[in-house]
């Protein structure tokens, strides 16, 4: 009979483990109860942690308690911090338990480390002290705090070389996004304006605003497509990565969107070149056209009120451009080390946050860090998309390639890549998980038995009934899906 250490390792890596914990965020969310969102996350958390020996599963409270956030005033939850403290236990023993198991830290240490170094440099000599030090929270979430979430992530991946990680890690993915795309339609309902009227509302949900929204699903939804290439029936997955392209839409985050005009179809085709069985990948499509197109006669007004609501925003530079000018006048100013992450500029009507937002990667690094960030962060590109590049016959290679190109293409005219979390630690997290992919056989095809029914326990049963042993993958033909 199995313990509950051993049920509950089996339990963590189901698609029922990344339900609950998707589940626990978003009801916390929408009835605001962070009594209800930190003790039941936390809780399981802590399960997770004093029981498991592989910290991939725990990838999932890391990035979706992002969700739970439901106000952007941080004084609405200080009140909870009792409850870290079964965590930051938890978590210790954790630590103490696998440490004789971690890894040696990935390639993007040093990388993350030079860009770390880069902004706590940014400005030094030319900002003053007060603008330091409205600026170093944000450099620390994005430099140090990423660097020790990667290491941690990396360092305590565990050692089983039949765990497709890639294939989980997809999902945990491809549940983040449906958090945020319940979230979005919660949203819809409760501002209850007509659609004629979407285009000028402000989206916040606590934890970020419209473009935060649809940056994580453009990272999420080509992963719902890589899924759709491992699964007989995988234009199931396929429909899902339509729903959160859809959710893109609805965010009107217009950058995003015209990234995902690109994006989308091309993991709409990759996934079909790439189906196990592209019959029922081709009636998913049709299945999704015919839906769509049935919406589109049922609800013809509103979606044309939503479309030209979402046109007349205009897809202009919305005034980036004096950010830009700004931004280059800064750097040959100061090309150095720039006038560093927490300057305050001419035009900060502009930037209704309380960071001076250039809207560029290119913009921001230039005008916050100099020739010091450039250097920087050249090193983090090179070391980061080499990794992306070194195996596109891999499926899941290629579907963060095309994420990655439009998360990099939207961020050179928004806030994208000066997100510390979740964004740049996720992006961090997913190039330790394709380090790791790499380095092990290719998983391709059709999902093993191993990782289909995620535990060891459920291998040897499914072996035994195909007559193969343990661990041994069944072809596809004799798998039913």
């Amino acid at each position: 009979m199995l313990t509950f250490t051993e049920k509950f390792r089996k339990f963590a890596y189901t698609d029922l483990y990344l339900f609950a914990f998707a589940a626990i965020v978003v009801i916390g969310w929408t009835a605001e109860s962070a009594e209800f969102g930190f003790v039941a996350l936390i809780g399981l958390a802590c399960i997770a942690l004093v029981t498991l020996d592989d910290i991939l599963p725990l990838t999932a409270p890391l990035f979706y308690a992002m969700c739970m956030i439901f106000t952007d005033q941080v004084a609405d939850f200080a009140y909870m911090w009792p409850a870290m403290i079964p965590l930051a236990v938890a978590i210790v023993i954790f630590i103490v338990r696998n440490a004789k198991k971690m890894h040696r830290p990935g390639v993007m240490t040093l990388p993350q480390l030079a860009v770390s170094v880069a902004l706590l440099l940014g400005g030094v000599g030319v900002c003053t002290t007060e603008e330091y030090m409205r600026g170093l929270p944000n450099v620390l979430v994005l430099g140090v705090a990423g660097l020790g979430i990667y290491l941690l992530v990396y360092c305590f991946q565990g050692r089983d070389d039949k765990r497709d990680v890639g294939l989980y890690f997809s999902k945990m993915l491809m549940w983040l996004g449906f958090a945020v795309l319940f979230e979005i339609a919660v949203w819809y309902i409760r501002a209850d304006v007509p659609p004629a009227e979407w285009g000028q509302q402000y989206r916040n949900f606590g934890w970020g605003i419209e473009n935060n929204a649809a940056t994580i699903l453009s990272l999420s939804a080509p992963m719902c497509f890589y899924l759709a290439t491992r699964y007989r029936n995988g234009g199931i997955y396929a429909l899902c990565g339509v729903a959160q392209y859809v959710g893109i839409i609805l965010t009107y985050s217009r950058g995003c969107i015209l990234m995902a005009v690109f994006t989308g179809p091309v993991c709409a085709i990759i996934a079909l070149i790439k189906a196990v069985d592209k019959k029922r990948m081709l009636i998913a499509y049709a299945v999704a056209i015919a839906a769509m197109a049935a919406a589109v006669a049922v609800l013809f007004d509103q979606i044309s009120a939503a479309i030209n609501s979402l046109l007349d925003q205009g897809f202009g530079v919305s005034n980036r451009d004096l950010l830009y000018r700004e931004a280059w006048e800064l750097f040959t100013k100061h090309p150095f080390l720039g006038v560093g992450m927490g300057y305050v500029g001419e035009n900060f009507d502009i930037n209704t946050m309380q960071f001076y937002w250039f809207h560029s990667t290119l913009f921001q690094v230039l005008a916050s860090m100099g020739i010091v960030g450039v250097a920087a962060y050249a090193f983090y590109y090179v070391v980061r998309f080499k990794q992306v590049l070194a195996k596109l016959s891999n499926p899941f290679n290629l579907f963060v390639l095309v994420a990655w190109l439009g998360f990099e293409a939207y961020s050179m005219m928004d806030t994208g890549t000066f997100v510390g979390f979740p964004t740049m630690a996720l992006v961090l997290v997913t190039t330790g998980i394709l380090q790791l992919t790499n380095s092990r056989p290719q998983f391709k095809g059709e999902v093993d038995v191993y990782n289909r029914l995620f535990t060891r326990y459920g291998a040897e049963a499914e072996g035994r009934r195909y007559g193969a042993p343990a661990y041994e993958r069944v072809p596809h033909e004799t798998v039913a899906a």
